[in-house]
């Protein structure tokens, strides 16, 4: 029987803040922080699980939703942020004049980095922040990608997500939705395009061209709470898997929430 060494808890996705706690081996990680440190013990306290420190936090892009809870986490973990040039350079000036730059760890993308237990690689995605990332963590033969916060991701990168055992994945709103919504135009426009976020229908071909037969698990990620409905999610997935010619079935599909956690995930 398999040890299981990698348990994830997606604490919070959306625009309100984004934050998802990993163990791997030993080690604790944090994607992204935007959460506070205080929500962070509060919402895996929801799930009957005990915060017992922080090892690492890999950031995707500087968006504030992705990096409001920075400083105090840090502070309150000491963990070693890694994070790309760009998205280093274009923290607030608050976020890095309080955290001492030694904390700071700058990647290089499609190389892998080497930890103890783990590994991880992170991978350039289209987003309107400057260099923003997707994360590949894998530990003893099992993997998880995660990627949110991009417009689109090029058929030539699909080996780099390919045949992961776990998919946390931005499948952030129903076009339809969008486009009938309150939302200003150019906001419109910004999302739809290309530096955007992924449609539900888009997230799911996507999902469809690199999944492979280790992949079990899939979660659908930064759902919009104005313009997609977890429903519209599913349906979307629903209908392209039939249409690829795979078994939506075949696969558990749950879409993470802004304001509650998701149980404890195990790979």
């Amino acid at each position: 029987m398999d040890v299981i060494r990698l348990k994830i808890y997606v604490l919070a996705s959306g625009s309100g803040g984004n934050t998802t706690y990993i163990e791997m081996n030993g080690k604790r990680i944090l994607i992204d922080a935007g959460l506070s440190y205080r929500q962070i013990i509060s919402r895996l306290t929801e799930i009957s699980k005990e915060f017992s420190g922080l090892d690492y936090i890999f950031l995707t892009h500087e968006h504030g939703d992705h990096t409001s809870g920075l400083v105090t986490i840090q502070k309150r973990t000491n963990a070693e942020i890694y994070l790309s040039e760009g998205t280093y350079r274009n923290l607030s000036s608050r976020i890095k004049e309080a955290i001492n730059p030694t904390s700071f760890k700058i990647i290089n993308f499609q190389e892998p980095m080497i930890f103890s237990g783990f590994s991880a690689m992170a991978f350039l995605t289209y987003h309107d922040a400057l260099e923003p990332c997707g994360y590949r963590f894998s530990e003893a033969g099992k993997s998880l990608v995660y990627m949110t916060d991009t417009g689109y991701f090029p058929r030539q990168s699909f080996d780099l997500i390919r045949n992961a055992d776990m998919y946390i994945i931005e499948a952030n709103h129903e076009p339809d939705l969008l486009l009938d919504s309150d939302r200003p135009w150019l906001l419109k426009k910004r999302i739809l395009d290309d530096q955007g976020h992924l449609s539900n229908e888009d997230s799911a071909f996507l999902i469809a061209n690199v999944l492979g037969e280790r992949t079990k698990k899939i979660i659908l990620a930064h759902l919009s709470e104005e313009c997609n409905t977890e429903s519209d999610a599913l349906q979307a997935y629903s209908t392209v898997f039939t249409n690829q010619g795979l078994v939506v079935t075949d696969y558990r599909i749950a879409c993470a929430r802004q304001n509650q956690p998701l149980e404890e995930i195990e790979l």
